[in-house]
């Protein structure tokens, strides 16, 4: 879904995990907010849960609020819920204004070097403002720490999605994923290297697929003037075979996605917080709609208190 997703993938609840625990260092508060707003060019408008692509930039305002609690106890059971609400508003295609409601909560044990939990998170998506996607995925998962640098996370996720007006893409997915991380330097320099295998099964069988993706990501904090910068880059590759033939197209489908990213945060204050992005997407497919190139460039502010 362009720059907003329903989708939280292992690695990214694993960099949350990771980032958390950094924050725990500094801040022992159970429940904290977010708040933030950005904007953003995307110079192709696409939705690509629908196959859609305008074949056009566009300007977009952007909008982010959350909550989470962290029950932070000293026993080994640590329990964290949250909710998210995003919007982002099109200057020209309102068509695509997306907002959407998040809940997530993940339950944990720590074993000592190794921890088991579950992730769960319920997604409910607007379209121009009509009800549009519903998603529900639980994700088991273990992670352990080998040796002094590495970390790693396996994890089980099931999917179940509902399209209100597209009933024939409802689907149910399942995939499993591995993580491993290398620290270079604590959680100031880690590089981090993601596969996941998906596989899913629509009420229609032309949208059944099964595929690979495999993401690269460095990051890096440093110091600059007494504030500390955050800096990632990262390559995702994406490959999907779809099983039967898409009526369109007369053949089964095939994608190949191919994304760089780049991001760096920097702190204004205690609060506040200012970040740039840019994204290249390289999507290739035998399906026209969805065979395209995308640039998009953002420039966000959040606070947290």
């Amino acid at each position: 879904m362009k720059g907003t997703t329903l989708l939280i993938t292992s690695t990214a609840v694993t960099a949350l995990n990771l980032s958390g625990q950094a924050a725990a260092q500094t801040d022992e508060r159970p429940v904290s907010f977010e708040i933030g707003t950005g904007v953003e060019y995307d110079s192709n408008v696409a939705l690509l849960e629908l196959d859609t692509a305008t074949n056009s930039g566009d300007a977009i305002a952007l909008f982010d609020f959350a909550v989470a609690y962290d029950m932070r106890s000293n026993s080994a059971f640590d329990l964290k819920a949250g909710y998210n609400f995003s919007e982002t508003a099109h200057d020209d295609f309102d068509d695509f204004d997306l907002r959407i409601h998040r809940g997530s909560g993940t339950m944990s044990y720590d074993f000592g070097r190794v921890d088991v939990g579950s992730v769960f998170q319920h997604a409910l998506a607007e379209l121009d403002g009509d009800d549009f996607m519903t998603l529900t995925q639980v994700s088991p998962y273990f992670s352990t720490l080998i040796g002094e640098r590495f970390f790693l996370r396996v994890a089980y996720t099931r999917t179940d999605k509902d399209f209100d007006d597209n009933p024939g893409r409802a689907a149910q997915a399942d995939a499993v994923s591995s993580d491993l991380y290398y620290f270079v330097n604590g959680l100031r320099t880690y590089i981090l290297v993601g596969f996941r295998y998906d596989d899913e099964d629509a009420n229609d069988g032309q949208f059944d697929y099964s595929g690979n993706r495999l993401r690269i990501q460095l990051s890096r904090r440093f110091t600059l003037d007494s504030r500390e910068l955050t800096f990632k880059v990262g390559l995702r590759s994406e490959q999907r075979d779809y099983d039967n033939e898409t009526l369109s197209i007369g053949a089964a489908r095939r994608d190949d996605r191919l994304q760089l990213e780049a991001s760096g945060e920097i702190p204004l204050n205690d609060r506040f917080t200012a970040g740039i992005a840019y994204k290249r997407a390289n999507n290739e497919s035998n399906l026209p709609a969805v065979d395209f190139d995308e640039d998009v460039l953002s420039v966000t502010f959040k606070a947290g208190f």
